[in-house]
C-alpha cells in the first residue's frame, strides 16, 4: 500500500490534517489502515483514479473524517457491537440524545455550545442534520454528573432554536451499548410524540410505553368505564391529573393549581364519587393516571 508520501506526489491537495480543510473545497476522504485520515480535493481525482484507490483506502463520508478517536471507537462498538481497542473505557456511561428544531447554527457550532457543558470533552455524533447523541463517560466515583436542568433555555436563547434532551439510564455494559441507543432513540420519538419536554429520561417515557401497545377498540372501553360520567368536565379532569403527578399530595397539588385545599379535596371526592375509583389509593391512581394520559394523547 503506498504511504502518504507516495500519496502526496501524485495528490499535491492531500491533507492529514482536518483543520487544513480550505472553505468551499470539496475533498474525497479516505481512512487508513491504522484509521488516520486524508483528504485529497476532487479536481484532481476522477472514477478510476477514486476505484483505485478504494482498494487500499476506505472511503469515508465529510461526517466520519471529522470524527474524533474517541468518536470513532465508539461509532466501531456501536456498529459491530464489540469494543475497539481504546486506551481506557469508561467505567459506566449513557447516552445523551438531542433533536434542533430548526436549521440555524452549523453544526460545528452546535459541537462547541454542547461540548462545554461538560467539564471533559465527550463524543458527540450525528444521526441526522438535526439529531445526535453525546455519550457522557464515568471514569471515577467522584466524577461530576451533568446535571440537565435549565440547560436547554440557556441554548435555545442563544441559538433561537428548540433544543431537546433524551438522556438514557447510566450502564456499565460496553456490551449492551447498541441496544441502549437503540432504546433511547424508541423513547426519545415517543417523548417527542407525546410532546412532553424538553429534558426528559427513560423514567419519563414508562408510562407512555403501555399507551402505545394499547389497541384503539380497548381504549374505548377504558374511556366509557372510567369517564362517562365526567368526560365533557375537562378542569375536572386537570385537577385529577395535576392531584396524581404531584404524588396524590394535597398541599402541593393545590398550590400549583392556586387553589385551596378545601377545593381541592372536593374535586377529588367528587371524582371518586362518580367514578367509583379511589385515586386515593395506589391501584385506582395508576388506573386513572394512565387513562388520564391516554385521553390527553
Amino acid at each position: 500500500m503506498p504511504d502518504k508520501n507516495q500519496l502526496k506526489c501524485l495528490f499535491p491537495s492531500l491533507i492529514t490534517n482536518k483543520l487544513e480543510q480550505k472553505e468551499n473545497v470539496e475533498y474525497q476522504w479516505f481512512e487508513t489502515e491504522n484509521t488516520d485520515v486524508i483528504g485529497i480535493n476532487k479536481e484532481e481525482m476522477n472514477q478510476e483514479t477514486t476505484d483505485l484507490l478504494s482498494i487500499f483506502l476506505k472511503p469515508v463520508t465529510p461526517e466520519e473524517a471529522m470524527l474524533t478517536d474517541r468518536e470513532k471507537q465508539w461509532t466501531q462498538l456501536l456498529r459491530n457491537k464489540k469494543k475497539r481497542q481504546a486506551a481506557e473505557w469508561p467505567s459506566a456511561y449513557r447516552f445523551i440524545l438531542f433533536s434542533i428544531e430548526d436549521l440555524g447554527p452549523e453544526k460545528e457550532i452546535i459541537k462547541e455550545a454542547f461540548q462545554s457543558l461538560f467539564p471533559q470533552e465527550v463524543p458527540l455524533l450525528w444521526t441526522s442534520d438535526r439529531e445526535g447523541f453525546m455519550v457522557e463517560e464515568i471514569f471515577s466515583d467522584d466524577q461530576e454528573i451533568l446535571e440537565f436542568e435549565g440547560i436547554p433555555e440557556v441554548l435555545m436563547s442563544d441559538f433561537y432554536t428548540k433544543i431537546h434532551f433524551f438522556i438514557s439510564e447510566f450502564s456499565s455494559d460496553l456490551d449492551q451499548a447498541s441496544s441502549i441507543l437503540t432504546w433511547s432513540e424508541h423513547g426519545a420519538e415517543i417523548a417527542k410524540k407525546h410532546k412532553l419536554g424538553s429534558v426528559l429520561t427513560y423514567k419519563d417515557i414508562i408510562p407512555f410505553l403501555y399507551l402505545e401497545a394499547l389497541p384503539k377498540e380497548q381504549w374505548e372501553h377504558i374511556r366509557r368505564a372510567v369517564f362517562k360520567e365526567i368526560e365533557d368536565e375537562k378542569e375536572l379532569l386537570q385537577t385529577i391529573r395535576v392531584f396524581l403527578e404531584s404524588g396524590s399530595n394535597t398541599t402541593l397539588a393545590s398550590k400549583k393549581l392556586y387553589m385551596h385545599r378545601n377545593s381541592l379535596q372536593y374535586r377529588v371526592d367528587k371524582f371518586i364519587d362518580k367514578t367509583g375509583i379511589n385515586i386515593k389509593q395506589f391501584d385506582g391512581a395508576i388506573v386513572t393516571f394512565l387513562a388520564l394520559l391516554h385521553m390527553d394523547y
